[in-house]
């Protein structure tokens, strides 16, 4: 009898990068997580920051495995890996959405983010000639994204948040009941989470038949947080994919 690993694909949310995922990765050894393209100091800064470019980052990683590819989508990240499931069903066991935005085909990810009167997210727009970049609002960070972390946490992530370009949020999904409809769909709600209310994300989740639907007492990001209990519900999650 051979043992096939199943293999874990971390993606990341908005302004954030694969460094968000290091204490995970610790725990879990048989996971990957790319910098999307434009973060993490990936090069390419905002202009590569597409909806077209995640994908295509994520959809390399999983040619790039073996075994069975379970994906968890943090945040932005739950979009990215619906696209990405799409485009490689025949790879893709199941996607985990981790208080994740999930739009459904035609929707953009900004659809389904102006649809949450409580999220705590304030942003600004920069813009430098033809380029245009939202930045975080002072407190957002500590308030909306890691409002349970600990100070040593919290500066860790602080040092760490950088911009992040609209396009992809304006881009609808394209995705199909032969490709994102065939696989595998879990979800953790994160109880405490003041980016995206814990309502919001159970709503989303239940429209695309997310099966189980997992209850965390963290905040938004629990991978900095509570590595652990995020590891074993993730595992707990993919169980059946």
């Amino acid at each position: 009898m051979v043992y096939v690993w199943k293999m874990y694909v971390l993606i990341h949310g908005a302004y954030h990068g694969a460094w968000c995922w290091g204490a995970v990765q610790r725990l879990l050894p048989n996971a990957v997580a790319p910098n999307l393209p434009g973060h993490g100091g990936d090069p390419g800064w905002l202009s590569n920051q597409t909806l077209d470019g995640y994908t295509a980052r994520i959809v390399d990683a999983i040619d790039a495995a073996t075994g069975p590819i379970t994906l968890v989508g943090h945040s932005m990240g739950g979009a990215i890996a619906a696209q990405a499931a799409d485009a490689r069903p025949d790879r893709v066991a199941g996607i985990v959405f981790l208080t994740a935005y999930i739009p459904i085909d035609g929707e953009k990810i900004s659809d389904v983010v102006k649809t949450d009167p409580a999220s705590h997210v304030q942003v600004k727009r920069l813009t430098s000639g033809e380029d245009e970049a939202l930045s975080l609002m002072t407190g957002t960070v500590e308030d909306a994204f890691y409002n349970d972390a600990d100070a040593s946490q919290l500066g860790f992530a602080q040092d760490r948040v950088q911009l992040q370009s609209p396009n992809p949020f304006q881009t609808p999904l394209t995705l199909s009941d032969k490709g994102f409809g065939s696989v595998g769909k879990a979800a953790i709600i994160c109880l405490k989470d003041r980016a995206i209310s814990p309502g919001h994300q159970r709503w989303m989740a239940e429209r695309v038949g997310c099966d189980p639907i997992i209850d965390l007492d963290t905040g938004h990001s629990p991978f900095v947080t509570a590595p652990d209990a995020l590891v074993a519900a993730v595992q707990s999650a993919a169980k059946n994919f």
